[in-house]
């Protein structure tokens, strides 16, 4: 067989070879491509208003070494008085939970040594909590401070917690409409491509997150803020859709 016939045979070989080859690895690499689909995270905001809130709150007397009974029984009154005070106000026994009386020791104070070990007085500390339905039942019992001067009583610290209750039942819908927002933005990507959004192939919910509206303070763990009674409430969902 003549040599250059021989050449030319072999070198056509290699080109339809070497097309093929090359065929085969864009048809596998748009296969690939099918398969593993198109992946978009969608968002979806929504706002809610907290449907109970808390108010905590505890008050400390000064004890000496001799008088810590007749503090305890002056701790009993301001409780007695409390009591009676937050029930005016449209409260039952149910929305009060008083935690028992902590007795701290107050240790003598050595200038530039610190403390000593002898006890020269107490502190005694009574906390207290109220939770509610109502809110403006409790705003009245938050906003009170004057009202419990005039009871003799006197906080060392007060706070005010906004809760909504009902995040477990908004779930399902806010992971809904994340998804509805990821489908739309995965066709307007594809539009770009040509392709068609297909069938999902898998999604991934993220955390929900609870915050004062506008905020931006997000946590990989999810939030939760309690200060404000307006909450803007967020979720996240990451989809994968088939490409057609």
């Amino acid at each position: 067989m003549d040599y250059k016939k021989i050449i030319l045979l072999s070198v056509g070989m290699l080109c339809v070879a070497t097309i093929l080859g090359l065929w085969i690895h864009g048809y596998e690499m748009g296969a690939r491509s099918q398969a593993s689909g198109l992946t978009v995270t969608g968002s979806v905001k929504k706002n809610v208003t907290a449907d109970l809130e808390k108010w905590s709150a505890s008050f400390t007397l000064r004890a000496g070494i001799s008088n810590l009974k007749d503090v305890l029984a002056q701790s009993e009154t301001g409780k007695t008085k409390l009591i009676q005070y937050i029930k005016s106000l449209g409260m039952t026994d149910q929305d009060l939970t008083f935690l028992p009386v902590q007795i701290n020791s107050i240790y003598e104070q050595i200038p530039g040594y610190g403390q000593s070990q002898n006890i020269i007085g107490y502190n005694v500390v009574q906390s207290v909590k109220v939770q509610n339905t109502d809110l403006i039942k409790m705003d009245k019992l938050s906003g009170q401070t004057k009202d419990l001067l005039n009871l003799g009583i006197v906080p060392d610290y007060q706070t005010t917690e906004y809760y909504y209750t009902k995040i477990n039942d908004l779930r399902p819908e806010l992971f809904a409409e994340a998804t509805k927002d990821a489908q739309s933005r995965a066709e307007a990507i594809a539009k770009g491509t040509g392709s068609k959004v297909g069938r999902p192939i898998s999604a991934k919910t993220g955390v929900v997150q609870i915050l004062p509206p506008n905020s931006v303070d997000v946590s990989d763990y999810g939030a939760y803020d309690l200060s404000t009674k307006e909450k803007e409430v967020s979720a996240t969902v990451s989809v994968t859709f088939a490409l057609e």
